[in-house]
Order: structure tokens, then C-alpha cells, then sequence
């Protein structure tokens, strides 16, 4: 048994008393409806989509969040939980104005940090970099670094389990996760959040909001773990002859180096042009097939900068290297991770492209990324493939982008094939077509084709909470899970084409 999902069929007299029970609830400066509601929450951040909705509500406390969620609940009415709107699997808009959006960017207080016990609770609203900075003027930091980092929210990134470049040595966004508060379709708000480190007082069902991109709840506050802060670092940037040579260099870096090496990031020689098209005078530093970052941090003062020169010069002597230039300052450093930034960056400015967000095991890469390429050479030509992300954890991005003279109508008739056949080199290698970006609703027709059992549990369990199917109709589970797409277009909902960074 799945939740119904809300339809645009409510009455104006529903709609208006609905809307009116939330400005009263609110305050009228916090229900935005019709030119109000600017771009900021109906855009997503590529501009590859554009969503409606009937309102964008902005509570400010957990209390309010809970009577919006009852009001909701009583009418029927949809919500769409919205962080930074950072994501990119369509996951914060819809193409039907059915639903309000909730933001929760006016609850973006960092409420403690216990020293002692090494946690941060914080508001669903707080910007990550926000996070950080405060983080570090006590000596802190926490594990999670994404290049949107000046948007994403807290809340944001546990719906989303979001990655980013340090997943190797701190692991995934519910790693850092100690304890959730949500609130519940009906208006209940639940709390898991103690501080302790230690609680076996049964599992925490909360717990299920981490990855479930709001269909269960919106997530309010969270208890996260966090570190010393990592105030010694060294940072390389390193060039290799394929793929495979960037995973022997990996390998040779981990042997010993494990403990400190935060970050260990791929880009293919044929994203290079992309960057500088963002930045004309950045100069590369290494001239290769395959470019590597790697990153070694530590909060003791150890001598990383010798440590990871002594590691890259007997890896030059054995062959795997080609070249490495290591940072002599932390604004070099800078520069080499801008190189990162601006591949995808140039990506965008370039205007639309196919997106991917795969993973295989470690020991796959070099052929996943082999097998990729040699698709789109041969079955699409002209089509520039665009290989890189996080080497570290097995985390590629393989992109593609149309040759100019191909119209966008073309280009995304083509993409939707060549997505497709991504999604089956990788699953033929036994990975995953979404490694970091969640499902949202571009990825939920796939989901449902390709993970049947797990995802009709989920949607039995979203029935037994969201009975009305009010929250996020549509995003994680396919809104019609009893019929499933077919084959050769697996999206359900949404707009735009499938995308993920």
C-alpha cells in the first residue's frame, strides 16, 4: 500500500482558508504566494529546471514548522521541504503548483557546541560555511566539505547524505549525524538528539530521515559530530598517464599516508578546457592525461608537506607519476582546488550537458571510466566526455557535453539515451547510478526499476507515517510506484532532464 500524493484539485475556498490559517499562524511577511515567489525557490541551481508551487512558507522554529505540517496535513495540501536549493536531482521542485514549499532559511541558529563532548546542534537552516567558520574560531571544524558550501544547509545535506571531497576520511553526511529532531506529516515533533555518543535505547527511527530527501518529515535540528580542528596541511597536484595510474597512486599514497590523507580527487584532461573558460589566465599545473589532488591534513604539527614530498618522489621513481607540484602556500593551494571548481563551473556556463553521479568499487574506476568514454566515442560521436570527482571513494562524475552545433532540443532527446546507457555500464559493474546526489525526482522512475524491494519497503513505511502522501509527493519514490516506467525513459517527474553534479 503506497500514500496518495496531493493534486491540484483543492477548491479556492480550501486553498484561500488554507492560506490565510498560515499567514495568521505565521505572520504575512512569511507566506510568499504568486510575484513574490522570486526564481531563488522555483530555480534550481543549474537553471536546468524550473518548478511551481502555491506558496513559499518560512518558519522560523521547530513549533512553527510542526503547525504548518498540521495544516497541511488537515487540507491535503502537499509540502516540499527546500534547504539552500542546492541539489540536483530536482528534489525541491515540482512541476505542479500543488504543494507549498517549506524554506527553512530563517532557522539558521548554531545553538551549542559541547567542547567536551566534541557535538554541534544546530537548526536545520544553518549554512554549512556558516557551520565551519563558527566551528573554527573555538578549534573546531566538521567533516563535510562540498564546493557549495556557501549555500547548503545542515538540513539540506542530511536529507540529501550529502558526499563532497573528504567522504574518504570522514565518511558520508550521516556519518556525522548523532542525533535528529523532524517533524512528522501530522505535526508531531520528534527528537533523537541527546549528545551521547553512546545510546542503544533500541534504533533511532529517525534515522530513516537521513538520505529520505523529506518524504517522511522535514528535519528541523541535528547533534553532529566534530573534530580538532585540522590546522597543518599539505596539499599536491600530481599528473598520471590514465585512470589506472591515478588508482596506483592512490594505492602508493595510502600505504603511508592512510591517517592523514583527507582528500584524493581525478579530473581527465579533457576538463581542463572547461576551467580556464571559467578563469583565462589560471595555469595548469601538471600537463597529463589525468590531472590528482591530494590533500593531507592533521590537527598535530607534523611535517605532511615532507611527508607527502617523500611519498610522491618515490612514486615518480617507480613510474606512477608523471609529474606533482606541491603547494608552498596555503593561497597555491587555493589554486590548485579552484582547477576542481571551476571544471564544473565551466560546465554550466557552457549550457546543457548530460550529468552523472555514479560509483563502483574502488578496484572498478579505471574501468568504469575507460568503459564510459569508449561508449560515447563510439556510439556518440562528437559528444565530449567530461571525467572526474572523487577518486578516494569510488565517486565519478562522467558528464558529457553536446557538440555546439547541436541545438538544446537535440541535445536532450540524445542525452536522455546516453544517460541511460551510464546507468547501465554501471550497474553492469555492480555500482550505483547516484553516489552522492540522492534520488530527488529525476532519478525516481530509476530507483523504482532498478531497486523494487527497497524501494516499495520505503514507500510502505512513507505510507505508514504520510498516510495522505503530503510530503514531497513524487521526490525519492515514483509518485505511481504500481506502474513503472518503461525502460527507455525511466523519469516520472519533474522537469528538465535528469541532472546531478
Amino acid at each position: 500500500m503506497t500514500p496518495s500524493a496531493p493534486t491540484d484539485s483543492h477548491d479556492q475556498a480550501t486553498t484561500h482558508s488554507y492560506l490565510s490559517a498560515l499567514r495568521a499562524t505565521l505572520g504575512e511577511a512569511a507566506v510568499l504566494t504568486g510575484s513574490d515567489i522570486s526564481e531563488t525557490y522555483t530555480r534550481d541551481w543549474t537553471r536546468d529546471r524550473h518548478g511551481q508551487c502555491l506558496a513559499v512558507v518560512k518558519p522560523a522554529t521547530s513549533a512553527e514548522v510542526s503547525q504548518v505540517c498540521a495544516l497541511s496535513h488537515a487540507t491535503g495540501i502537499g509540502i516540499i521541504p527546500q534547504g539552500g536549493h542546492t541539489g540536483l536531482v530536482g528534489g525541491a521542485q515540482r512541476n505542479r503548483g500543488d504543494c507549498i514549499l517549506i524554506s527553512t532559511q530563517r532557522m539558521t541558529a548554531i545553538e551549542e557546541i559541547d567542547a567536551d563532548g566534541m557535538t554541534c546542534t544546530v537548526q536545520a537552516g544553518a549554512v554549512l560555511e556558516t557551520v565551519q567558520t563558527t566551528l573554527g574560531e573555538q578549534g573546531f571544524q566538521f567533516g563535510v566539505a562540498i564546493g557549495s558550501q556557501g549555500s547548503a544547509q545542515i538540513g539540506g545535506l542530511i536529507s540529501t547524505n550529502a558526499g563532497g571531497v573528504n567522504v574518504l576520511r570522514h565518511g558520508m553526511m550521516g556519518a556525522q549525524v548523532l542525533g535528529l529532531e523532524m517533524v512528522l506529516p501530522q505535526g508531531q515533533i520528534l527528537s533523537s538528539i541527546t549528545g551521547l555518543h553512546k545510546d542503544n535505547r533500541g534504533p533511532d527511527p529517525l534515522r530513516l530521515a537521513i538520505g529520505a530527501e523529506g518524504v517522511f518529515g522535514v528535519v528541523t535540528r541535528a547533534c553532529l559530530r566534530i573534530l580538532p580542528r585540522q590546522t597543518h596541511s599539505a596539499t599536491a597536484y600530481a599528473g598520471c598517464t590514465s585512470m589506472q595510474g591515478a588508482l596506483d597512486l592512490l594505492r602508493h599514497i595510502r600505504s603511508n599516508g592512510h591517517e592523514v590523507l583527507s582528500a584524493f580527487e581525478v579530473m581527465s584532461q579533457s576538463c581542463m578546457p572547461l576551467a580556464q573558460s571559467v578563469d583565462p589566465s589560471m595555469i595548469l599545473p601538471v600537463d597529463a592525461p589525468v590531472h590528482v589532488l591530494i590533500a593531507f591534513s592533521s590537527a598535530m604539527d607534523l611535517p605532511l608537506q615532507d611527508h607527502l614530498e617523500a611519498l610522491l618522489a618515490s612514486a615518480f621513481e617507480q613510474g606512477v607519476v608523471q609529474d606533482a607540484v606541491i603547494a608552498q602556500s596555503q593561497s597555491q593551494a587555493a589554486r590548485f582546488w579552484s582547477i576542481r571548481e571551476g571544471l564544473v563551473e565551466g560546465q554550466i556556463k557552457r549550457g546543457y550537458h548530460v550529468r552523472s553521479d555514479v560509483s563502483v568499487r574502488l578496484g572498478h574506476v579505471p574501468q568504469a571510466a575507460v568503459a564510459l568514454e569508449t561508449m560515447l566515442a563510439e556510439e556518440f560521436p562528437g559528444w565530449i566526455p567530461q571525467t572526474y570527482g572523487h577518486l578516494g571513494d569510488g565517486n565519478l562524475h562522467f558528464n558529457a557535453l553536446p557538440p555546439e552545433s547541436k541545438s538544446e532540443e537535440e541535445a536532450r532527446a540524445v542525452g536522455k539515451t546516453i544517460e541511460a546507457r551510464i546507468f547501465d555500464i554501471v550497474t553492469e559493474l555492480g555500482g550505483s547510478f547516484s553516489a552522492e546526489h540522492g534520488i530527488g525526482r529525476t532519478k525516481a522512475g530509476w530507483f523504482r526499476k532498478t531497486l523494487p524491494a527497497r524501494h516499495d519497503l520505503l514507500a510502505q513505511l512513507k505510507f505508514t507515517l504520510d498516510p495522505k502522501g503530503i510530503m514531497n509527493p513524487g521526490c525519492l519514490l515514483a509518485e505511481n510506484p504500481t506502474h513503472p516506467p518503461d525502460r527507455e525513459d525511466p523519469k516520472t517527474t519533474g522537469t528538465g532532464s535528469p541532472a546531478a553534479k
